[in-house]
């Protein structure tokens, strides 16, 4: 497929609900940028909470998001995902603003127990969300055009906070952390006036829990957690996704900006530069991407995504060879690699994860992938602390890269146990009955009012 047509396919959703939710998760993603990449290098050198409480700290942001996600996805079956997500969104808001005024472990603790809480009901419920408000064939286009917008805004938010970041002016965290709260009122606004999108799945007792093309879905008593649980395609997706994300994401939120200042000994200054160019690479080849992995293996995509991801940690550990602008250079080149993986993974992974999910337990198979990203964010910054402050830095970056390629053989064997449809290689079955209109005449996916999903 050129790209002309993923162009065409996202012309053809990017309107309506689907509009709104794009441009809120944009103003969003601008917010996180001025701060993503700064937290733990904020709380350690600004605040002088030290490292290893500091990635401790983060760890434990994870695993009370990890245990709050559950009972997310519980309440997106049961209400929809657009209450739930409005209602995280804003004690996020709170969260992120207290962040400019941590002054001790216990205040930063406070601060992070807040984010934690409302972060647990946002990417769940948000992917829930953008699976409702498109055809199934049209979620990989959503999920990557989304990461693209997601990217953009970051990159941008990254590239405006190293203007103002100034490590000996606590001040300047201050009013970076305020313009992130303000983002998420700005999502929230985009959420509240997508209209009646995103209500609780019509409940028939009689229902199939299997059929997700019915237009309904059976009563809660029917499923629940332990259906999820049971879902053998799912925990080996989970296996492979887990490894991925603690040695990928995990590690690389964790661990980056303080390998770039503390063990490459650059500026901070050059933390946003770095995480600028793993965004352009992202706007730039998100559309390309989308055209070569559609119709292709899923399995075979993720596979792909280990192994690129293996490629930029040794890329990484490399600029502990070298310093200057070649040490610059090498950073910049891995994060343009790891921006690679990202593009495959974004469309790929959650739209497996919506065609593995019966509709009535969608909003608990997206909290699923929920807590994945949790565990992940708590191994990751564990593993990273462990290393960093023994002062192992190359030692981390191989590791990380070892872990990646244990993913990628993993998700190569989840293939046998997919269905064509599942593994991307057709499309999707639509409803028999299904209006050819892909958004219904209330802001839904087709005929059928309960469909979703929800991010990484």
């Amino acid at each position: 497929m050129p790209v002309s047509a993923a162009v065409s396919d996202v012309r053809r959703i990017a309107h309506g609900p689907v509009r709104r939710l794009f441009i809120g998760q944009f103003l969003n993603a601008l917010g996180n940028g001025l701060t993503l990449a700064l937290l733990i290098v904020y709380l350690s050198t600004v605040r002088e909470i030290p490292l290893g409480v500091a990635t401790a700290l983060l760890a434990w942001q994870a695993v009370l998001a990890l245990l709050i996600s559950p009972i997310s996805g519980t309440l997106v079956d049961r209400f929809g995902p657009r209450p739930v997500l409005l209602s995280a969104v804003l004690v996020e808001a709170v969260g992120i603003f207290s962040y400019g005024f941590v002054t001790s472990t216990g205040t930063a603790f406070l601060a992070m127990t807040v984010v934690a809480i409302g972060g647990a009901g946002i990417w769940g419920p948000s992917s829930a969300l953008t699976a409702r408000i498109v055809a199934p064939s049209d979620r990989p286009t959503a999920f990557g055009f989304g990461f693209m917008l997601l990217n953009l805004g970051l990159g941008l938010g990254g590239l405006i906070s190293s203007t103002i970041v100034d490590l000996d002016d606590p001040s300047t965290f201050v009013r970076l952390y305020s313009y992130t709260s303000l983002a998420y009122i700005a999502l929230f606004v985009a959420v509240l006036s997508m209209g009646n999108v995103g209500r609780a799945p019509v409940l028939d007792p009689g229902a199939d829990p299997s059929d997700a093309a019915a237009g309904t879905s059976p009563a809660p008593e029917a499923g629940g957690w332990m259906d999820v649980l049971r879902d053998r395609t799912l925990l080996r997706f989970a296996a492979a996704g887990l490894l991925m994300l603690t040695f990928g994401y995990g590690s690389i939120d964790a661990g980056a900006s303080v390998f770039i200042t503390d063990f490459v000994g650059l500026p901070a200054r050059y933390i946003g530069i770095v995480f600028a160019a793993n965004t352009a690479v992202i706007v730039i080849s998100q559309l390309f991407v989308l055209s070569v992995v559609k119709g292709r293996s899923r399995a075979r995509v993720l596979a792909g995504v280990g192994v690129m991801w293996a490629i930029s940690w040794l890329l990484f550990g490399s600029a502990l060879a070298t310093d200057g602008w070649i040490a610059i250079g090498m950073l910049i080149l891995a994060m343009c690699v790891f921006a690679l993986g990202e593009t495959m993974w974004s469309p790929t992974a959650p739209a497996l994860l919506n065609d593995l999910a019966p509709e009535h337990l969608r909003g608990r198979y997206n909290a699923f992938q929920s807590v994945l990203w949790g565990v992940s964010g708590a191994l990751g910054p564990l593993l990273t602390g462990l290393f960093l402050s023994a002062r192992l830095g190359g030692v981390w970056t191989a590791t990380l890269a070892i872990g990646c390629l244990l993913a990628a053989a993993i998700a190569l064997r989840l293939r046998q146990h997919l269905t064509p449809g599942q593994d991307g290689i057709e499309a999707p079955g639509e409803p028999p009955d299904s209006d050819p209109d892909p958004i219904g005449p209330d802001g839904e996916a087709g005929m059928n009012p309960s469909i979703g999903r929800a991010t990484t």
